[in-house]
């Protein structure tokens, strides 16, 4: 078949040139991202996810870099650089150079006629504009997710991820919102109204007026050159079109999740998740059918083919024919200056070409390789999933148990995050070998010795077992048969059996402690690898009704054992093995801010954490907050209003909320870090108390970037 790309519509044209752009982001500015690649080939850069495209007349290729949370020009010569986004996931910037901005997974892009680039900001519920000179600011969207604000100010209307833009021949924006399950539009005057969609996630209103439709997350939008708007309307497996008079009709799709109908009418055809579309002057509409793994065209006679993809993911390269060539959930489409095809590849991490000459295949931009989810650049830039155990190596890291990835990672001084332990594969094989190369189930509780070796708690069998990772990075294990018991004292730890254990934590001396929520008992694991009972004829007058939560010491040698069923701290003396309450009433209430500990209600104390200073520190999960106990044993707040959340970075930790704080670590600085575990971050509050995030953000689930995710919810792509 020969299939023509004529240039569309679908991001709008440029009248600024290369070196106009050239000029904006100047000199050796030019290139001030090289640790990911800024002035290299593009095709030699690992791009992972992508998920918007656009193209200017000058043939410069525009792309929502996600994974790295920034936007990115591909010139005509095949260089690559960064002309937005700072890397970090989150918000600000507005009214100042697009490089030094954060976004939040950026998606759709469209360029204007004047050069302006346009941003649905996704998961910041905005879209923001780069002008001419490079500043950003927001056009549309108040930040909040959720629905409001028509025929008023587009900025300060609510978005609910947007997904894609588009601009019309009148140069009005379009925005795919997709989680409202509308279309809308922000007209010259910055008023925004919706076009099409009445908000519930259903499919009906063909042949009326759009505005009485109803869309099912919708992603991609395109014009063609007759201002018909074309929606991939995925959830309803259809691409629908608004014309000039805004009346809806569907052009594609039966609305089966399926593969069929090539070479019958489009709309008999089953299609599987389209999330893009393009439009040529020639009347041919494209198709991103992301889950069959194909390109599809629909004929302006209404006739549908397959121009690229044969329906298999794997890579089978680049190709000399479009349609032998191999997609894996083809994401995003657009039509360069020369009239050919360009698709977003997401999963083999690639921009590719379709010449419409040849009808061959060209990657243009990506190597091929990925990262996952953040590794390798900052720690707000990477989801996270119910982090839990926290410590510091002897290199200032600080390392987490990233719980539900099945991975240890850890954020070095300068911010950058990296796996240090997992596969992401869900076991406890690899022992002897690289900790990278390992499996771990759903690493917790987690802790470091003076010697630099970092121990972790997690499943195995019906019980649990403690690795140890050396400083070369060898995993191995020391303690745990795999299970269920409290077998094996006074013998080789890697005899001993385990419940459920809760936290680990290593003196001074190298001495590791255990606390298991269903052996009131906590044990020790000595530098011979023994196992033992700690204060053992002692803690047995408390009587089995003692639930080991959080366990600590201090320099002393003196051992802290949060009790989450007695709501009290218990004290194990180190010298003549005494316990003795040291904080709580026992009562299930919060209570008693500013004065003695032993006179206040702890109602969920977890995780506990010496300062520099010895004040001890109690991370509250239930009750959401952090509270200290001073030298004098008076007890205060420094963390946490109590009201489940997530909110105050940047601001007085005492004033910010938190949402199931785990387990804790003070760097030797007197810098408290924290797993906000429930809100899927690690933060810090300085010495001033001011609290900040210095990995995660408000992203859910894991994937290898681009792949399929695994914990599927309404929200997530």
């Amino acid at each position: 078949m020969d299939y023509k790309f004529p240039p569309g519509t679908i991001a709008g044209a440029a009248l600024l040139c290369l070196l106009q752009f050239q000029t904006v982001f100047a000199a050796d500015a030019r290139y001030p991202y090289k640790d990911i690649g800024d002035g290299k080939p593009a095709t030699s850069v690992i791009l992972t996810l992508v998920d918007g495209m656009a193209v200017d007349r000058d043939d410069n290729i525009y792309i929502a870099h996600r994974s790295k949370n920034r936007i990115r020009r591909i010139d005509r010569r095949g260089s690559i650089t960064t002309v937005a986004g700072n890397g970090d996931a989150g918000f600000g910037g507005d009214g100042g150079p697009a490089l030094k901005a954060s976004l939040n997974f950026p998606a759709g892009l469209a360029v204007d006629r004047q050069g302006n680039i346009f941003i649905a900001d996704r998961n910041n519920h905005r879209v923001r504009k780069v002008d001419r000179k490079g500043i950003i600011t927001t056009v549309a969207g108040n930040g909040t997710a959720g629905w409001g604000g028509d025929d008023g100010p587009a900025t300060a209307a609510s978005l609910n991820f947007p997904s894609a833009v588009a601009l019309d021949r009148a140069g009005d924006l379009y925005i795919s919102d997709r989680s409202n399950n509308r279309i809308r539009k922000v007209d010259k005057k910055g008023v925004i109204a919706t076009v099409a969609g009445r908000g519930l996630p259903e499919y009906g209103g063909d042949f009326g007026p759009a505005a009485d439709a109803f869309l099912k997350y919708p992603f991609g939008i395109v014009f063609d050159k007759a201002d018909n708007l074309y929606i991939a309307d995925r959830g309803n497996n259809r691409v629908r079109k608004v014309d000039a008079r805004g009346v809806i009709t569907t052009v594609a799709g039966d609305g089966m999740y399926a593969f069929s109908g090539d070479y019958g009418p489009a709309t008999r055809a089953s299609l599987a998740f389209p999330t893009g579309v393009a439009a040529d002057d020639e009347g041919n509409v494209y198709i991103a059918d992301r889950n069959n793994n194909r390109i599809r065209m629909i004929d302006p006679l209404g006739i549908i083919s397959t121009v690229a993809g044969t329906g298999k993911s794997h890579y089978n390269g680049d190709n000399e024919i479009a349609s032998e060539t191999n997609f894996h959930l083809p994401f995003a489409l657009a039509i360069d200056a020369n009239k050919n095809l360009l698709v977003v590849d997401r999963s083999h991490f690639r921009v590719r070409r379709i010449d419409r000459e040849t009808h061959s295949a060209r990657t243009v931009a990506g190597s091929g390789e990925f990262l996952f989810k953040g590794d390798g650049g900052p720690g707000p830039g990477a989801s996270l999933s119910a982090p839990s155990g926290i410590a510091m190596d002897g290199k200032g890291n600080v390392v987490f148990a990233d719980k539900q990835h099945h991975r240890i990672r850890k954020i070095n001084p300068e911010g950058i995050i990296d796996t240090i332990a997992g596969n992401g594969f869900q076991g406890s094989e690899g022992d002897g070998g690289p900790a990278l190369k390992a499996a771990i189930y759903l690493p917790s509780a987690l802790t470091a010795d003076r010697d630099g070796n970092i121990y972790l708690a997690s499943r195995s069998g019906i019980g649990w077992n403690i690795r140890k990772i050396d400083p070369q990075g060898k995993i191995s294990l020391l303690a745990g048969n795999g299970q269920m018991g409290t077998e094996g004292d006074g013998g080789p730890a890697m005899r001993a059996s385990f419940y459920a254990i809760s936290d680990i934590s290593a003196d001074n001396k190298g001495v590791l402690y255990v606390a298991d929520q269903s052996n009131p008992f906590i044990r020790k694991i000595d530098k011979n690898g023994t196992v033992s009972k700690v204060a053992e004829n002692s803690w047995k007058e408390l009587g089995d009704k003692v639930h080991p939560n959080g366990v600590a010491a201090d320099s002393a040698g003196h051992i802290y054992v949060s009790d989450s069923a007695g709501c009290a701290i218990w004290r194990i003396d180190a010298a003549d093995g005494k316990v003795s309450v040291f904080a709580g009433t026992g009562d299930f209430e919060d209570s008693g801010d500013g004065g003695p500990a032993l006179s206040a209600g702890i109602r969920s104390p977890g995780g506990l954490a010496f300062s520099p200073q010895g004040e001890l520190y109690v991370a509250e999960e239930q009750s959401n907050r952090i509270r200290k106990i001073d030298k004098n044993g008076i007890i205060s707040r420094v963390a946490g209003t109590g009201e489940p959340g997530f909110s105050g970075d940047g601001g007085p930790a005492t004033d910010a909320r938190l949402k199931g704080p785990h387990r804790m670590v003070f760097d030797a600085k007197g810098n408290l870090y924290f797993t906000d575990r429930d809100n899927n971050h690690v933060r810090k509050i300085d010495t001033r108390g001011v609290i900040a995030s210095v990995a995660g953000n408000q992203n859910i689930g894991w994937m290898q970037d681009g792949l399929e995710v695994r914990i599927t919810v309404q929200d997530f792509p």
